[in-house]
């Protein structure tokens, strides 16, 4: 049988839809696949060595200009267990009379991941647990800011990031729900809106954090800095 000469034209294609949702398809499974892994080795590390290696992480971070000379910054308040902890960043923010915020999730949209003003540290160690382990600010007490959400974002100029993975170009995987993506996305622009240049972003994590190249989406954040216990990263385009 005879087909006649190759020719390239002839090689059906996709329609260009179902080629990008088969992409995004691929980059989930890749992200899913990754949040696996590192959740497994992470969930084995002994409390003490993350108790150790998040003072040295903390203490990277805060040799960092963009760190020590903010003027309002945005911590994550660590898991229990398995994560990066930050109670000596937090303290030592609180220390410098810095203005501080955390995180409160209002509701399961990515845009539902609200900032709070905390007045000391001792607020914060007085916040209750959600189900995930981590201290966070109740409704009542989110509703008490009188500035609108534009003006909280605006003054913030420092975030320090939490993670699942980073990698050498300050790329981050979080753990799914477009939480961070959908906050920084709102206060970079917030910042703009006011003239202001973009807030500074720091990842923080552990040693075992670090994996070769993290899966990067549209609509995912490259960070500026990523803060290791023995390694600081700082992205090519800073």
């Amino acid at each position: 049988m005879h087909f006649g000469p190759w020719c390239p034209s002839r090689i059906p294609t996709l329609p260009a839809a179902t080629r990008t949702l088969m992409s995004a398809s691929s980059l989930a499974e890749q992200k899913s696949a990754l949040r696996n892994t590192m959740r497994a080795k992470l969930g084995a590390l002994d409390s003490e060595m993350i108790r150790r290696d998040s003072c040295s992480a903390c203490e990277r971070a805060l040799a960092l200009d963009v760190v020590s000379q903010c003027t309002s910054a945005s911590v994550y308040l660590s898991m229990p267990n398995g994560e990066c902890q930050t109670e000596i960043l937090l303290r030592s923010l609180f220390e410098a009379n810095k203005s501080v915020l955390v995180p409160r999730v209002a509701g399961k949209g990515r845009e539902q991941m609200q900032m709070v003003r905390m007045p000391s540290m001792a607020a914060v160690e007085a916040l209750p647990r959600n189900s995930w382990g981590i201290p966070e600010p109740l409704a009542s007490v989110a509703t008490t800011e009188t500035e609108t959400e534009a003006e909280v974002l605006a003054n913030i100029d420092c975030v320090i990031v939490p993670g699942v993975a980073f990698d050498s170009g300050c790329r981050r995987l979080g753990h799914g729900r477009g939480y961070y993506d959908s906050f920084l996305e709102r206060l970079q622009a917030a910042r703009l809106q006011k003239g202001l240049p973009p807030a500074r972003t720091v990842g923080l994590g552990l040693q075992e954090q670090l994996v070769p190249a993290v899966p990067l989406g549209d609509h995912d954040f490259p960070l500026e800095y990523v803060c290791l216990p023995q390694t600081l990263f700082v992205s090519s385009t800073n």
